[in-house]
């Protein structure tokens, strides 16, 4: 019998929530960040900035610049470096982001129509291509051998993780293990190397680089698990795009894994789902799969998985002077476990 959780409250984000207490304490950081993503989307190529802007200004979160930029300013750095490194890090997830809807074939991001469903596949995937030759130059210009390492095996990990994730479509045997090995390289590396930014250009020790490089892995994880359980517990309003879409594209993620150990007829459901060859929901699938997936706390139990990763980064972080920004920091990886959006 599976352990009975405590319920999560989800309370409604407030104004003041952490990310916009984030964004707040550094405005003007993230004002040049913003001027320095306008400087390096310029090309004679009209397309190019006009689809990397479209995209860049479709509503994100900015979390994980935020995150570089907050941590820089938790160990008092005064330089510059890190404002075109947190650029490199919104660029990669960008590029990620125009590749993702076109594998995914999807029409909408963040409430608005994806770029492949204004411009076309092609155009997404070639100007996904661009954002992630430009992060090169940036780096390059940087001038660090030790930045162009990591962003180098971020790609390669984002790239690996693509192809984990679709490797395992419709993959009805898929564990917790291997649901959060695919979060990992495709999602949380990316927090990591943005944490892992703002400690290394700090000059901070070995030792603190690598707990707040876990720190950021570990949010990242907590930030896409309550993606997950969002997807069968949110509207489409609220969530900026398609929700209950997870299944349909072949994803078997978290709520649906513990939902499925313990009924063997969503189990069954899920498998006929997986063998049509075409527009595998039927009417009807959409719904019954998700009040079974709640029936058996599959939301309840990632929610609780999330939490744990959250309390797992507030404990990384270290001992500082800077005790409202830590403090922050530990808002925000409590935030991406509970947020509503």
């Amino acid at each position: 019998m599976t352990k009975k959780l405590n319920p999560l409250r989800l309370q409604p984000v407030k104004n003041d929530n952490p990310l916009n207490q984030a964004i707040k304490l550094c405005t003007d950081d993230m004002k040049r960040v913003n001027d320095c993503i306008h400087d390096n989307l310029q090309s004679d190529i009209a397309m190019i900035p006009a689809i990397g802007h479209y995209i860049i200004n479709s509503g994100g979160k900015r979390l994980r610049p935020l995150l570089c930029l907050l941590i820089a300013k938790m160990f008092d750095y005064k330089g510059d470096r890190h404002i075109p490194l947190s650029v490199v890090v919104e660029f990669i997830h960008t590029a990620s982001l125009l590749h993702d809807d076109v594998v995914d074939s999807s029409d909408f991001r963040r409430s608005n129509p994806s770029a492949n469903a204004v411009w076309g596949n092609q155009a997404s995937v070639l100007v996904g291509d661009y954002l992630f030759s430009r992060s090169f130059q940036m780096l390059v210009q940087d001038n660090d051998m030790g930045m162009l390492k990591l962003m180098a095996d971020v790609t390669n990990a984002l790239a690996e993780g693509e192809v984990l994730q679709l490797s395992r479509t419709f993959h009805l045997e898929m564990t917790e293990e291997e649901c959060l090995e695919v979060i990992e390289r495709k999602t949380a590396v990316l927090f990591a190397a943005a944490a892992e930014v703002g400690a290394h250009v700090s000059g901070q020790s070995e030792q603190v680089i690598q707990d707040m490089t876990e720190y950021g892995m570990c949010l990242g994880v907590a930030f896409q698990l309550m993606d997950d359980a969002l997807d069968y517990l949110s509207d489409e309003e609220a969530a900026g795009k398609p929700v209950g879409h997870d299944l349909e594209e072949g994803k078997i993620t978290l709520p649906l894994i513990h939902a499925m150990h313990q009924d063997p007829e969503l189990q069954e459901r899920v498998r006929i789902i997986s063998e049509r060859d075409e527009n595998p929901y039927h009417e009807g699938d959409r719904a019954w799969v998700r009040d079974r997936v709640l029936q058996h706390g599959g939301t309840e139990y990632t929610m609780f998985k999330a939490k744990v990763y959250a309390e797992r980064a507030m404990n990384l972080l270290p001992d500082v002077e800077n005790k409202e920004i830590k403090q922050l920091l530990c808002d925000l990886a409590n935030f991406s476990a509970q947020r509503l959006y």
